[in-house]
């Protein structure tokens, strides 16, 4: 035991070569298969796009912390087989192979930077299955229905709401974070901007049983399936509905004034586009029992609330809570 920890510092500072464009070629393949895009694996990882390009095209070797995190995901005999054909580089270039003597002799060498790995990349917190429905969980429902994202990537659980770096930065930054620490108050989701896209993301298999067991969200793409959860379609309290709408429209909606001539005064419009005919057929509905009149689009992906007297029932109903919306009511 007392020689473990100096084998431990020097294992985990050396970096992984593949001798084989194939082998190599073969494993990130491996990887993309598991997250379906190289997207999801920039996003999952916290990686740039130049980076896991160099590391694809052999340009840049991989750190070893890095590597068995990416490892960590795949099955033992895939594990197996690339630990006995990579090359471990140290500092100073010194070059020891890998194989499946040393993995087996120094199992707990890879599950600690498996572990390293991992704890840089998600935070795990309680979220209570039957926490009670109230309007800020409805709205945080509606904006996953617009923005959010979830899936299960082996035992690692994801939820990622985004949105424009700079629109939506304080919406999600400030609002969306205070109703997840309401429901959670000893989170702390994962904060990250890159070029004009910004993301707030929780690791937690309890958020992700709340959104897919209870709302009944499905993992993955959801953007044509979506539909508001009946649990909340179906609540006695207009608030807890009017929520889940105001969480959709703050994060898919906009305001727009139209200022062609015909017009005497700028001509307010509020609209929806998205792809889930099923919902916006939904909105529409309840928009209308709420004596709002709205319009489809024939093809039944956007929805319109024209005129300002129709906004300005929109707004005193539902509301907004995103900045980049507010912003542009303050004067009506």
């Amino acid at each position: 035991m007392k020689n473990k920890k100096p084998f431990h510092d020097e294992f985990l500072s050396k970096r992984v070569f593949f001798p084989e464009d194939k082998l190599r070629k073969e494993f990130f393949n491996k990887l993309k298969n598991l997250f379906g895009s190289w997207k999801e694996i920039r996003i999952h990882f916290n990686i740039y796009k130049s980076r896991l390009e160099k590391f694809r095209d052999g340009s840049t070797s991989i750190p070893k912390v890095q590597f068995l995190n990416f490892l960590s995901y795949f099955g033992k005999k895939e594990k197996e087989l690339f630990l006995n054909q990579i090359i471990l580089k140290d500092k100073n270039w010194g070059r020891m192979k890998g194989g499946i003597t040393t993995y087996k002799k120094y199992s707990y060498i890879f599950e600690i930077g498996r572990r390293i790995g991992a704890k840089k990349n998600k935070t795990k917190y309680h979220f209570p299955f039957d926490v009670p429905l109230t309007s800020n969980l409805s709205e945080l429902m509606g904006a996953f229905m617009g923005d959010g994202f979830t899936n299960r990537y082996k035992r690692n659980y994801m939820i990622q709401y985004t949105g424009h770096a700079t629109l939506d930065n304080e919406y999600l930054s400030k609002r969306i974070t205070s109703i997840i620490k309401e429901i959670s108050p000893n989170s702390n989701p994962i904060f990250t901007k890159k070029d004009n896209t910004v993301r707030l993301t929780i690791y937690s298999k309890e958020f992700f049983n709340l959104l897919t067991k209870r709302f009944g969200f499905v993992p993955g793409k959801k953007a044509y399936t979506v539909i508001m959860p009946s649990e909340i379609i179906n609540s006695k309290n207009d608030e807890i509905i009017n929520s889940c709408i105001k969480g959709i429209f703050d994060t898919d909606g906009g305001i727009f004034f139209d200022k062609r001539k015909e017009y005497k005064k700028p001509y307010m419009r509020i609209s929806l586009q998205m792809e889930s005919k099923k919902l916006i057929k939904q909105i529409h509905s309840l928009l209308l029992k709420r004596k709002i009149n709205s319009k489809i689009t024939s093809d039944s992906r956007r929805i319109q609330i024209n005129g300002l007297i129709n906004c300005k029932k929109f707004i005193k109903t539902i509301g907004f809570s995103n900045k980049r919306h507010t912003s542009k009511i303050k004067n009506i």
